[in-house]
């Protein structure tokens, strides 16, 4: 295992990740969005509940680690198609 992909196996046991984990796993939802801006270190996290709702948190992650942690948890995430956009839509992907 290289030095980069060990680093990365013990950021995904930081409490950033841990919380990120939660809230997936609470609220249920199957469609998450995220945001952040390149740089600050945090990002924001929405759930879009079945009734249309959104559920958001403050995530103390860069998008990009974000985004491999929401990879990490069976997600699928992709950029919209409206290049003015800059969220990260993420869908739960099926398990078999």
């Amino acid at each position: 295992m290289s030095g980069s992909s060990s680093n990365l196996t013990d950021r995904m046991d930081s409490p950033a990740h841990e919380t990120t984990r939660q809230f997936v796993q609470q609220t249920g939802a199957a469609i998450f969005t995220l945001d952040g801006e390149r740089g600050s270190g945090r990002s924001q996290l929405c759930a879009q509940q079945s009734d249309g709702r959104l559920t958001c948190t403050e995530i103390a992650l860069e998008a990009k680690s974000l985004f491999s942690t929401m990879q990490s948890l069976n997600f699928f995430c992709t950029l919209p198609q409206d290049p003015s956009k800059t969220h990260i839509n993420c869908q739960r992907i099926p398990s078999s």
